[in-house]
């Protein structure tokens, strides 16, 4: 019987490195758990979904917890990247919209959607880098919704 790892709660081990314009295939690095002072490469292929992990489960041919992450770290990245041109408002209409789905999902089936949180997370981030360098009014900070 083979057991299937899965993704640990955050991708913040992932690192962006590169994304191919001509083939889609996007790619992170991680330290390896296994080896110390490797480092580990693992790709995505954005048009088809195919992932591909040189890690020592992917040498094996076996399931990693990265290849999981690799597909919520690039979810992840496109909605950071949209939420950088939103305006103030619309940032803090994004985010407390996301609140609510999240919290809506969480009180009627148990769990909330991955685009949600994703979403939610991603409109925090911007809201906290903007607060961070003081490029957010006062008046927004009060509207962002802390907690989810």
């Amino acid at each position: 019987m083979q057991t299937v790892a899965t993704a640990p709660k955050t991708t913040a081990a992932l690192r962006f490195l590169s994304a191919d314009t001509t083939t889609g295939i996007v790619a992170y690095a991680t330290p390896s758990a296994h080896d110390a002072g490797r480092t580990n490469v693992v790709s995505l292929d954005t048009q088809t979904g195919a992932t591909y992990c040189d890690c020592k489960a992917g040498e094996c041919h076996k399931a990693c917890w990265h290849l999981a992450a690799v597909r919520a770290a690039w979810d992840a990245e496109a909605a950071r990247f949209e939420t950088v041109w939103l305006t103030d408002a619309q940032l803090v209409r994004s985010g407390t919209k996301a609140a609510r789905m999240v919290a809506t999902y969480q009180t009627r089936i148990g769990r909330s959607l991955a685009s949600d949180r994703v979403a939610l997370l991603a409109a925090r981030a911007e809201y906290r880098r903007r607060v961070r360098l003081g490029l957010i009014e006062r008046s927004a900070w009060i509207a962002v919704p802390v907690a989810a």
